[in-house]
């Protein structure tokens, strides 16, 4: 299953988002650490989504004002190592 992840500033503003996903309904929203790999500007906490939900995720975020850093997807190469994509 192709993944993606959303980061942020602070894990409040990541589980607000979470938050607002179960209340739509919006399934497999899981918050997380930023991965070392794609942390940068202080985002220390994300969630992430099936590439699925990612569309109706950020549309969410928009309609109720909530800024995030980078979107990216997630990938595991053929060793399981996992290596992060921007979308």
């Amino acid at each position: 299953m192709e993944t993606a992840l959303i980061a942020f500033s602070s894990s409040t503003t990541a589980n607000r988002l979470k938050k607002l996903a179960v209340q739509e309904q919006i399934r497999g929203v899981t918050m997380i650490q930023t991965p070392k790999a794609i942390s940068q500007n202080g985002c220390t906490y994300s969630l992430r989504c099936p590439m699925g939900t990612l569309k109706p995720l950020l549309q969410l975020a928009e309609a109720y004002h909530i800024k995030h850093g980078h979107v990216y997807r997630e990938n595991t190469d053929g060793n399981g190592r996992r290596f992060y994509e921007g979308w």
